[in-house]
């Protein structure tokens, strides 16, 4: 294998690399966050994840290790700087999500709310939930808080009250998911600072405030699963990962014209259409017969007919988990679609017949630097990534500590696992 070269540049402090660990490809992007807010991108590099991945999971380590090497040296390469620590997403059908609340009594003579208050009640909303067995918390969101009576608080610290409520969102992940995550970056000399929530991720690349407020719903749409995650009033209420992506719609493709999974790959890209309205009916594809030097001519219909029931079921296990936890009606910002699949063609419109929602693509949004270049929906979760980064870094510290529980936790499980 080859490795990583560490040490030849000096390592920057303030530069993020947000690693995005796909079913398709591996992807690094290299930046910094300027006032607050704005993606300055210095680096991007991808790789072919080459069958590491399927559906989310790594299920090769020494080939994914390798797709994260080339990645980020590629990245390391164009930024011209050399970065040891990364935030990485994770996503799967093993990801659970549950809402919770915790309360507590506020002691003191003045009643007023300090930050030990906030954490004891987000902590009795975590152990008001059982975490399923062999899973682990990945993140625990808080929705809002309730003071006494008084609701929609986003942060109570300072406020006069005898009791406070805590209401979270809790996603849970399995923990040989992140061991796997983990065993890679550390074989590639990669130090990882936190494990992020893929969806969680794009949603901090390509929605606005304002859309989180009025009610929004992020469907990424990658290789090899579709993750949700809905917001309202600005937090997130429900997420979800569905193990169908675009890797499925290549395969059917491939057996329905008996052509090679890279053929169809290629003509998914060239020529596929998720919505019939918009095939064209006079559009005829030669397309490479498997094995033979041959080709077959193919309608741009039939490539539609055997597209649009696999976008279909996806949009469909969609509409359930929107019903299933908030009504359509309080979705006014309606939906944004990202990740790679969500580029072909009529994906939007078919969305927007099945949810009966206004349905957008959505792009990351205030990035600069290579903008150009990763101003695509296939960026938003190693975008995301940097912002998340850049919110929830703790430089100074680092050493001491600075990873969080979940990352001491798995560290810990990693020393207990790898070391025999």
């Amino acid at each position: 294998m080859h490795h990583r070269e560490t040490g030849v540049l000096p390592p920057v402090d303030d530069i993020i690399i947000g690693l995005d660990i796909g079913t398709t490809k591996v992807c690094a992007v290299i930046g910094e966050v300027q006032n607050g807010r704005t993606i300055n991108v210095l680096g991007i590099g991808t790789a072919s994840s080459g069958d590491g991945v399927k559906k989310g999971a790594i299920v090769d380590i020494e080939r994914t290790t390798q797709a994260i090497i080339n990645a980020v040296e590629e990245a390391e390469k164009s930024a011209d700087v050399v970065i040891d620590n990364i935030y990485v997403g994770i996503a799967g059908a093993h990801i659970c999500s549950m809402n919770s609340q915790g309360i507590v009594a506020i002691k003191g003579n003045n009643q007023e709310i300090t930050s030990e208050d906030i954490d004891r009640a987000v902590e009795n909303a975590k152990t008001a939930v059982s975490i399923p067995p062999h899973q682990d918390i990945i993140h625990i969101l808080p929705r809002e808080f309730v003071v006494d009576e008084q609701k929609d608080i986003n942060n109570p610290l300072g406020m006069v009250g005898g009791r406070l409520e805590a209401q979270v969102h809790i996603v849970t992940g399995a923990v040989t998911a992140m061991q796997n995550i983990m065993k890679c970056c550390e074989m590639a000399k990669l130090k990882v600072e936190d494990v992020v929530l893929q969806q969680y991720a794009s949603s901090m690349a390509v929605l606005s405030e304002d859309e989180k407020k009025l009610g929004v719903v992020l469907v990424d749409i990658g290789g090899g699963t579709t993750d949700l995650i809905i917001f309202q009033n600005g937090h997130v209420v429900h997420s979800h990962s569905i193990d169908i992506g675009g890797r499925l719609v290549t395969n059917d493709l491939a057996v329905g014209l008996k052509t090679s999974t890279q053929t169809a790959e290629e003509l998914k890209i060239s020529h596929g259409v998720a919505f019939s309205e918009l095939a064209d009916s006079q559009l005829t594809i030669e397309v490479p017969v498997a094995g033979g030097e041959r080709t077959k001519p193919f309608q741009q219909t039939f490539l539609v007919e055997i597209i649009e029931p696999r976008m279909e079921e996806i949009f469909y296990e969609v509409k359930k988990q929107i019903e299933k936890h908030v009504s359509l009606d309080v979705i006014p910002a309606g939906v944004v679609l990202t990740g790679g699949t969500s580029l072909m063609s009529g994906c939007p419109e078919l969305a927007e017949e099945i949810l009966d929602l206004p349905v957008r693509r959505g792009a990351p949004i205030d990035v600069v630097g290579l903008h150009e270049q990763v101003r695509k929906p296939q960026y938003s979760t190693a975008l995301g990534l940097i912002r998340y980064g850049a919110q929830n870094y703790r430089a100074p510290t680092r050493e001491s500590g600075a990873l969080n529980g979940i990352i001491e936790r798995i560290q810990s499980w990693l020393r207990k696992f790898f070391t025999d």
